[in-house]
């Protein structure tokens, strides 16, 4: 190199390496679609028990009522409950329990996506 000569700026090479990282929403999406599979199948197993008109006095049958009491409750009375002859009961408040909750967890899942989504902004 010429003492005379203008020093050439250093050259710096940069990789970009793309990461294939899952989003925070869908995580959150995961989890709140676990949960809701795991209530709304307990509450499709108690209307059909109660259409089977299922023995209470069984473990299992108190098992699944115990949990999904608290889960149909806030829908109880909503419409009256048909009762056939035969001990056994379709609960349309568990249908519209199941129908909810489902809306719920869309609604939660749509918020994360949103509230997730990566800002861009372009300036001319």
């Amino acid at each position: 190199m010429n003492p005379h000569e203008p020093a050439r700026p250093t050259e710096y090479r940069r990789d970009v390496v793309q990461k294939d990282a899952a989003s925070p929403a869908f995580g959150i999406a995961w989890i709140v679609y676990v949960v809701l599979g795991l209530g709304v199948g307990l509450i499709i197993i108690r209307v059909l028990l109660k259409a089977l008109a299922a023995n209470t006095g069984a473990a299992f049958t108190g098992f699944v009522y115990g949990i999904t009491d608290p889960l149909v409750a806030p829908f109880q009375g909503i419409f009256a409950t048909r009762q056939a002859g035969t001990g056994s009961v379709f609960e349309f408040s568990s249908v519209v329990a199941i129908v909810v909750y489902a809306l719920v967890a869309w609604a939660i899942v749509r918020l994360a996506a949103l509230a997730s989504r990566r800002r861009t902004t372009t300036t001319y």
